[in-house]
This record gives C-alpha cells, sequence and structure tokens, in this order.
C-alpha cells in the first residue's frame, strides 16, 4: 500500500496543510478518503486521475472533508472529451445521502451524467472488497463520525478524520502499521471533540501501532513540538505530515 497526504491540514488555510484528503493506493486501484477543498488537483499532483477514482470514503460531513465531492462530479460530468460509464461508490458515515442531496439541490448539474454514483452508509462494519477490506468504528468527533481501518497486502492502515480519544479508536487502530491520525491541538489544548498530541500518543501506545503520521493540524499545534510531545506518550516513529507526504506501508 502507498499512502499520501493531500491535505494534512484543516479548514485554516495554511501554507503546505491544506483541507482533508488522504490517498490509499492498492496496486492499481485509488482509494480516496475525504475530499476537503482543493483535493481533486492535488489528487492530480500525487499522479492519479479523479477520472480513476472507484472508491471514495467520508469520514464525517463537515465541509472541510466533504466540499470537492461537487467537484469530483462536476469534472466526471464535464470534462471535455472524456465520458464516464463505470459507477462511482460513494461510502460513508451516516447522512451522506442527505450531504448528496443538498448538493444536488444547490448545485443540479453535478447529478451523474452517464454513469451510476452508489452511495452505501456505514457506521461500524467490516467490508471486503477482493483483494483489501475495510473496517470502521466511532471516532468520536461527532454522533456520526468514522474513522477506517484499510487492511490489504498483509499490511494494516488507519485514518482517523477528526476523532476524539475512545476506546474504539485504540481497537480499530490496534498492530496498524500506519496510525495517520488526527493531531489538532497540543497538550493541554482545550478541546472536547478533537485530539491533541498526548491523546495522540496514548491511543498509539495502547494500540501498539508502528508508525504514526500526524495529521490535521491547527496553527496552536504548529507552535510547539509537536513530536515532543506525542513522544512523552509513545516511542514509536513519528511523521508531522504536509500536503505531499507520501508512505510505503
Amino acid at each position: 500500500m502507498q499512502l499520501t497526504v493531500l491535505g494534512a491540514g484543516t479548514g485554516v488555510p495554511l501554507p503546505r496543510r491544506s483541507p482533508a484528503g488522504v490517498l490509499v493506493q492498492i496496486g492499481a486501484t485509488p482509494l480516496l478518503f475525504d475530499l476537503g477543498p482543493g483535493t481533486i488537483p492535488r489528487l492530480d499532483a500525487a499522479g492519479v486521475s479523479y477520472r480513476d477514482l472507484e472508491y471514495v470514503f467520508l469520514t464525517h460531513l463537515h465541509p472541510d472533508h466533504t466540499l470537492d465531492l461537487a467537484m469530483l462530479l462536476q469534472a466526471l460530468n464535464y470534462t471535455p472529451g472524456f465520458t464516464r460509464a463505470r459507477p462511482l461508490h460513494l461510502i460513508g458515515c451516516p447522512d451522506t445521502k442527505a450531504l448528496y442531496e443538498g448538493l444536488l439541490r444547490v448545485y443540479s448539474s453535478v447529478a451523474p451524467r452517464g454513469f451510476e454514483l452508489t452511495i452505501r452508509e456505514i457506521s461500524a462494519e467490516r467490508i471486503a472488497f477482493g483483494a483489501w477490506t475495510i473496517e470502521t468504528a466511532p471516532s468520536g468527533h461527532t454522533a456520526t463520525s468514522i474513522a477506517y481501518r484499510i487492511e490489504a497486502e498483509d499490511k494494516a492502515m488507519v485514518y482517523t478524520g477528526d476523532a476524539k480519544e475512545n476506546p474504539a479508536l485504540v481497537e480499530i487502530a490496534r498492530d496498524a502499521d500506519a496510525f495517520v491520525c488526527e493531531c489538532a491541538f497540543p497538550r493541554g489544548y482545550p478541546t472536547d471533540d478533537h485530539m491533541t498530541a498526548d491523546a495522540v500518543g496514548r491511543v498509539a501506545r495502547a494500540a501498539r501501532v508502528k508508525r504514526v503520521i500526524l495529521n490535521h493540524l491547527y496553527p496552536p499545534a504548529l507552535q510547539v513540538d509537536i513530536i515532543a510531545q506525542v513522544r512523552a506518550e509513545y516511542t514509536g516513529e513519528i511523521i508531522v505530515a504536509e500536503d505531499g507526504t507520501r508512505v510505503s506501508v
């Protein structure tokens, strides 16, 4: 598996850290997890065309994780000289269908032309897709937000999306080879729906993950030695993601 962080930031504009998007490549199959604004051109910069996407996964429905869904559908409809025929599969947390229906009310032109869009809502499930498997668990960020575990090629990686420290997150991350975890704020920052550096470290240690990729960083997390704060709880490898960070899992 190849992991590329397309957007390592949040809804707050920052250099080198754009809104959420994570690309996982399993052989020739690209899987896109979240697509905040600007994800589609960053996908192209990572060497994968939006035209080749078959699976898009959503962790939750906040705009910094979903706004480029409209742009993806528009591009698939209106790229000159290109006609899509094969289905696009959108898989996400509860209310993903309502998000899509809302987009149609505002942007009727994004309704698929000539191809089928399938939408599947999931919460805590394990689904086999042939050569790879997806498992989900509540992330704790919202009432319906989910984290994803991807297993393929005898490896496992976890993408938390936005999250907070909770037992389900530890369980889904168990023994993962790569743990792409939100690290929104430094230790001690007042929050009840995001991960702080010490929380990331505790979850990573309890789950015995092999490598942590710190993701979704707000400005306060970049004003401290964030690696040292995670390191106080976790002794494994730590990477602070930027847009374009690429890791072999």
